[in-house]
């Protein structure tokens, strides 16, 4: 169990009494695939706290349990499609195995396409006996209003900044507090980012520096950059970007700018105007929403860097 989500794993009401269908959301890293696991397991563990030791839990810790469905967006994929959604309906209304209900787990709920919203939509309105349904989901807005009007919500915290550094310390992650800072306190996602990521995000800045100053031209900056993880390129601008937004409005960059690019960001922020900032904001935004699509990276970053050129 992850520190940051002992509180509210110990107020959850007794499996028996847990909502049918339950939506577990909150931003990108933060472990809310792993709190809903253990739910699952918590909900056909023998002793319905997810103990570790009875044959439940082994068999669902394993994969293995008949009584357990997860359901993924598969590799290549970009969406979870009606027939997959029909499949999950129909495990649900099954007789349990062994447990004495059944669990269904979207671990990609937001790639649900509508047909398959529309379709998950019936065991929603009318859940058979027994049965519970756990979606995870980074954003919620992507849902149909529909679908989350009949689920629970549960919002999962981000770990604190000790919490954070302490968890990246322990899997002896090189400067936690830079790139924990950079993942805007998403402790796992700057677990599995290359320990790199800080000197990327120095370069990002350079190269941003560079454009707005009129040193480079945003063809040239973008070079660098079309080849890298556009996620975790777009992620460090979306940081930066906030920062800049931040500083315009109150004289702050944030706790997604490490201390020591404050200086570089002020000054950065003296050479765009607000329309520049906002645009830059926005644009990063929306291009990581789509980073997981099939985009021309060149013309992703040429775009991004031709929002901060030089103003003559």
């Amino acid at each position: 169990m992850l520190s940051w989500q002992r509180a509210i794993w110990s107020g959850l009401a007794d499996a028996s009494r847990l909502p049918h269908a339950l939506l577990l959301c909150g931003p990108p890293g933060i472990g809310k695939r792993q709190f809903a696991d253990r739910l699952s397991i918590r909900l056909v563990c023998e002793r319905e706290i997810a103990c570790g030791a009875c044959r439940a839990c082994r068999l669902a810790t394993g994969g293995n349990h008949p009584d357990i469905l997860i359901l993924r967006r598969e590799e290549g994929k970009t969406e979870i499609t009606v027939d997959e959604a029909r499949g999950l309906n129909e495990f649900l209304v099954l007789t349990p195995h062994l447990a004495p209900r059944r669990v269904a787990l979207i671990a990609d709920a937001d790639h649900l396409n509508r047909s398959a919203s529309n379709a998950l939509l019936k065991t929603l309105e009318e859940p058979p006996a027994g049965s519970y349904l756990l979606l995870v989901s980074d954003s919620p807005a992507r849902l149909l209003p529909t679908i989350r009007s009949r689920c629970q919500r549960l919002v999962l915290p981000r770990p604190t900044k000790e919490e954070g550094e302490a968890y990246l310390k322990e899997r002896e992650v090189p400067d936690a507090d830079v790139i924990l800072a950079l993942t805007h306190g998403a402790a796992l996602q700057a677990e599995a980012w290359p320990r790199d990521t800080p000197a990327m995000g120095a370069r990002l800045m350079a190269s941003l520096e560079a454009v707005a100053s009129g040193a480079q031209s945003p063809l040239d900056a973008s070079e660098a950059w079309h080849t890298v993880d556009l996620d975790i390129g777009l992620t460090l601008l979306v940081g930066i970007a906030a920062g800049l937004a931040l500083l315009a409005l109150a004289d702050t960059p944030g706790p997604a700018i490490p201390a020591e690019w404050t200086a570089r960001l002020r000054a950065l922020a003296s050479r765009l105007d607000l329309g520049q900032v906002f645009r830059l904001w926005d644009e990063a935004l929306e291009a990581r929403g789509l980073a997981t699509a099939p985009l021309d990276r060149r013309l992703v970053w040429d775009r991004l860097f031709m929002l901060v050129e030089a103003r003559l």
